[in-house]
């Protein structure tokens, strides 16, 4: 599959929600990865974002149980390559941004 969009964010916390909100602000289509297998998850941030943007959902989309595998371009970035974690089929997008806000907690060791 491939695909198109203005913006690509990697990740679901507050920055990935401002950084869509702006994104959609400014009239573009956004794609946001999200590694959460939980559907319920998408439609909250969906809808939190839209709502907070005062735009229509169908500019978003965000893909549940997947990672960002590859960024490429030449001059810039110009395509995504997103793995679908559970079946590992790859997906590219194009597209003109990627920002990353995935932030994975180390666990600490307690002696």
């Amino acid at each position: 599959m491939i695909r198109t969009v203005d913006l690509v964010i990697d990740g679901g916390g507050s920055a990935s929600r401002a950084a869509a909100r702006d994104a959609l602000k400014s009239g573009r289509c956004v794609l946001v990865v999200l590694r959460s297998d939980d559907g319920r998850v998408a439609r909250r941030f969906r809808r939190c974002v839209c709502k907070a943007a005062n735009v229509d959902v169908t500019q978003m989309t965000v893909m549940t149980n997947a990672e960002v595998v590859c960024v490429d371009g030449v001059d810039g970035v110009e395509a995504v390559v997103v793995r679908y974690t559970r079946t590992g089929r790859l997906c590219a997008v194009n597209t003109t941004a990627f920002l990353s806000c995935d932030v994975r907690r180390k666990r600490r060791r307690h002696p």
